[in-house]
């Protein structure tokens, strides 16, 4: 018989959500809530039907939860879950993208997992949505050939640091999680960089080369500007944050696959007359997406060769690659990477842009 993993939520805002995708899966229960306003801790004990704590640590110590689900502000640094998580033998932590908003929230991070074994899993769930899970269907079956070419876009309405953080993460998956070797970026406005939530420049554009010759063309812009102009096609249920319309086309030597984030996604390979056409929106895709995110996890826990395909190394990367576009922009020349990007510079790139 299946171990039951016992769960524990912190944030009651969008926490909520994520606790409700665990609802159906059969070995893993939701037994605890933490949030430090007792008005939406109250609120969110009434729907989910748990224990609520105001402190984290005092949860920790009398649930003892063998996963944490953390879905927080981006000011509160990712790290300072870690210590007491794995203190009180918690075995993964999910933690809210983005990971991090600077370089040094990045390193405190990176040390804080390095001095522990617990499993970190960044929520970027669109590796679990209907294209997604296709591409890997026919990458393996060999139905699309070599990768050569991707281009991903993005209205970040809520900042870079936000909606772009999935574009990337999409554009490593299709890259097969290799890393590219170089990058030439350019970046305008210094707004976002006052608001502590977001940190960053206002638009990015980044040309990334991969070691077999494969180009990624990424865009993230607070107003469309050309290619991330796609019409919205279905505004059925779209919350007041909505929409942040993010688009993906991938080209390769047999086919190739697109998304669009409010409208339709499909594929086409040789000898396909007309190409596979299916509508999707984000509000109904990301709820299975969610759930199946959330069931990896468990699966993870049960068989180590079942790895999260949101795990922290491989997410890492897609942060480092957003840095590192950052220091091609401050520079205004291509980089080989990995590239090294400190908080001295990211202050540097502020000043230019401002």
């Amino acid at each position: 018989m299946k171990k039951t993993y016992r769960t524990a939520i912190l944030g009651a805002r969008r926490g909520l959500y994520h606790g409700a995708c665990y609802a159906g899966i059969e070995n893993m229960k939701v037994v605890a809530l933490c949030e430090k306003v007792p008005e939406r801790l109250e609120a969110g004990v009434k729907k989910l039907g748990v224990p609520g704590y105001l402190k984290y640590e005092e949860m920790l110590e009398k649930e003892k939860p063998d996963i944490v689900h953390a879905v927080t502000n981006p000011t509160i640094l990712r790290s300072e879950w870690i210590d007491a998580a794995a203190k009180n033998h918690v075995k993964a932590l999910v933690v809210e993208k983005p990971m991090a908003l600077t370089p040094s929230e990045l390193a405190g991070l990176d040390e804080a997992v390095k001095k522990t074994n617990l499993k970190v899993v960044i929520n970027m769930q669109r590796r679990y949505m209907p294209f997604s899970l296709k591409f890997r269907e026919l990458m393996d079956s060999g139905k699309l050939g070599d990768i050569h070419f991707f281009r991903g876009n993005c209205e970040a309405i809520w900042g870079i640091v936000d909606i772009a953080t999935h574009l990337m993460d999409c554009m490593l998956y299709f890259m097969d999680d290799s890393p590219p070797v170089g990058v030439w970026a350019s970046a305008d406005g210094a707004n976002d960089f006052e608001n502590p939530t977001e940190r960053g420049p206002d638009n990015l554009f980044a040309a990334y080369s991969f070691g077999n010759g494969a180009r990624g063309f990424f865009e993230a812009v607070r107003k469309p500007l050309g290619t991330a102009n796609f019409p919205i096609e279905n505004r059925e249920n779209l919350e007041p944050w909505q929409p942040e319309r993010c688009n993906l086309d991938l080209w390769a030597t047999k086919g190739r696959l697109w998304w669009r984030e409010y409208g339709t996604w499909g594929y086409q390979t040789e000898g396909m007359a007309m190409p596979f056409v299916e509508k999707t929106h984000f509000v109904s895709d990301d709820l299975a997406a969610q759930r199946e995110f959330t069931r990896a996890i468990g699966a993870w826990l049960d068989d180590e060769s079942k790895p999260h395909l949101n795990r922290y190394e491989l997410a890492k990367v897609g942060t480092e690659l957003i840095f590192g576009a950052y220091r091609s922009a401050l520079e205004g020349k291509r980089l080989d990477l990995p590239a090294d990007f400190d908080d001295e510079q990211f202050g540097r790139l502020k000043t230019k842009l401002s």
